[in-house]
């Protein structure tokens, strides 16, 4: 029995097309060369070692360069998101139609989270915020977090479902036993189901016996 949904925010609650997400990266890149004095090509070199190594660029700053997170979140995440963004009566009337549990899993910060939501007009819908403050700086798709949100939900991974723009961030869902929805993307190997827009999940669960 399929008891709480988890949603990722960035690029799957909102089209990928409207660039949101790639400000927050410029931002990021900014914050590095700017805040931080990097030269742009070192900035650029260590992105791209944090991400591969440590799941995002933040963990990789405060490992190496003891950075202020708070202070980071809020400088990345400040890209005016209220300027392209507007109530979407479409996804609110998808989510008053799900009778389950509903939940933000994401590794950007709450107050970015919940100004998407308010945006959408759809912050009511959901229960829990779980954000990368919550996951202690830990980012998706290192494993600890999710594991850590299903010991607070008291679920069992196959109770859950996990929706998201990233394959790379449904795998340790898939491999702790949750239904998979890929964002955008088409169906990937492991992913349970692939949509073209987050409107699509309606047709998702008429098809399962939740």
């Amino acid at each position: 029995m399929l008891r709480c949904i988890l949603f990722d925010v960035d690029n799957t609650l909102y089209p990928k097309s409207l660039g949101i997400f790639d400000m927050v990266v410029e931002r990021i890149r900014n914050y590095m060369e700017v805040r931080m004095g990097f030269e742009r090509s070192l900035a650029h070199e260590l992105r791209q070692e944090y991400i591969r190594k440590y799941g995002s660029t933040l963990r990789g700053l405060m490992i190496h360069q003891n950075i202020n997170p708070e202070d980071y979140l809020q400088y990345v995440h400040d890209v005016g998101v209220e300027g392209k963004l507007s109530s979407d009566p479409a996804l609110a009337e998808l989510l008053e139609s799900i009778p389950i549990n509903k939940a933000i899993f994401t590794s950007g910060h709450r107050p970015h989270a919940q100004k998407v939501l308010r945006c959408l007009g759809v912050e009511h819908f959901f229960s829990r915020i779980f954000d990368i403050t919550f996951t202690h700086y830990i980012p998706k798709p290192n494993p600890e977090p999710y594991r850590q949100i299903l010991e607070f939900l008291g679920l069992p991974g196959r109770e859950c479902m996990m929706v998201e723009d990233l394959p790379a961030n449904l795998y340790p869902a898939k491999e702790l036993g949750m239904i998979t929805v890929l964002v955008g993307q088409g169906v990937d190997g492991f992913v349970d189901y692939g949509i073209e827009n987050i409107l699509e999940l309606g047709k998702v669960l008429k098809g399962m016996a939740y």
